[in-house]
């Protein structure tokens, strides 16, 4: 399934306009900015039937026109993430981490990326039912109003890139057919009037293949997804 499942790599440019976006990555930075609080951690949950409050909400009902298949989803979980452009993100799979008996992952996996700094999305050809080396990989590269979607079954991670003053800043989108068990938590953001700014002109973007090879050892990868798709 892993290298079928690349063919359905996708991503799109100016899906949010500039404007929009703007908004995002100052709720965002200002978000991760304030004190702890209760749920900080865990992500949220929108059901795609209900009213969009949410500046978060708006966007995820926008992106839904962007989305294969959106009719079948019931619900989309989100959270969004601002960090420094040089550490990258391990690779995992995706999972209801409600349940810790098997890996359920959610049916399409999803990115918008709010700023141009950091290193590339890479999502490789491994799922928790292939467990081997992956053989092939598409890098999507970050750029404000960039939305990348893939099957939510595939191994991903985020590749170190050059330091920057800047923050690599992302909305994190998993669709789902059915609730997962997880524990959501609600989130500390204030509500946003609805917006009609959504005029976009909307290009396919370019993926680039990456060889799994030069990340990493065989061995290495072997053992990455072994521990990825057992629940620790």
């Amino acid at each position: 399934m892993g290298a079928s499942a690349l063919s359905r790599v996708s991503a799109f440019d100016n899906v949010v306009p500039a404007q929009v976006i703007g908004e995002l990555r100052a709720q965002i930075i200002e978000a991760q900015a304030r004190p702890p609080r209760p749920g900080d951690g865990r992500t949220h949950w929108y059901s795609l039937d209900a009213p969009a409050r949410l500046l978060f909400e708006q966007v995820i009902q926008h992106l839904r026109t962007f989305v294969p298949r959106a009719h079948e989803f019931v619900g989309a979980e989100w959270w969004f993430r601002a960090t420094t452009t040089d550490t990258g993100f391990p690779f995992h799979f995706d999972r209801d981490e409600g349940i810790r008996t098997s890996v359920v992952s959610p049916a399409l996996a999803s990115i918008l990326y709010l700023s141009n700094a950091g290193g590339p999305t890479v999502i490789l050809d491994a799922t928790p039912s292939r467990v081997s080396a992956p053989s092939a990989g598409i890098a999507v590269h970050p750029r404000p109003g960039r939305f990348g979607m893939f099957p939510g079954t595939l191994l991903h991670g985020v590749l170190p890139g050059p330091s920057s003053r800047w923050p690599r800043v992302t909305l994190l989108v998993n669709w789902w057919r059915s609730v997962p068990r997880m524990e959501s938590a609600p989130p500390h953001l204030g509500s946003a009037p609805p917006s009609a700014r959504w005029r976009v002109d909307v290009t396919r973007a370019k993926l680039e293949a990456i060889d799994p090879s030069r990340l990493l050892a065989k061995a290495a990868w072997r053992d990455l997804i072994s521990k990825q798709a057992t629940y620790r």
